[in-house]
């Protein structure tokens, strides 16, 4: 049976408001202290740290709050078949999707759709 190491994220970044979406190889996180990732724009985005690829410390820079959160999770929820929605704990906005590549995809592209919507709607 194989297993799928990778995990993405989509961040939309606080500075220029792109959305990011990051593929990362657990394999990839083993050989670093630190992984992180910036936007093209040279703001951070991600910031993961493990020790051992079975626990995982992720940081988010905050388009809500304009605040870095932490979030903690293990191998077994990063690698569901699920999605973790990321949500900023002072404004509640979403800020990040993790999980399944395809998932993570769809639901940022969902999102995306969304807020176009809602911007046409409101006339902004």
């Amino acid at each position: 049976m194989l297993f799928d190491m990778n995990i993405s994220a989509s961040i939309k970044c606080k500075s220029c408001g792109k959305l990011n979406i990051i593929d990362v190889s657990l394999f990839d996180l083993s050989n670093r202290d630190l992984y992180h990732v910036d936007c093209d724009c040279r703001t951070n985005i991600l910031k993961i740290k493990s020790s051992d690829c079975k626990n995982f410390r992720v940081y988010i820079s905050c388009l809500g709050c304009d605040k870095e959160h932490l979030y903690i999770f293990n191998s077994r929820q990063v690698l569901s078949e699920k999605v973790k929605i990321l949500t900023c704990p002072t404004s509640r906005m979403d800020i990040a999707f993790i999980g399944n590549r395809k998932l993570v995809r769809d639901m940022a592209m969902q999102y995306e759709r969304d807020l176009q919507e809602l911007i046409n709607v409101l006339g902004i």
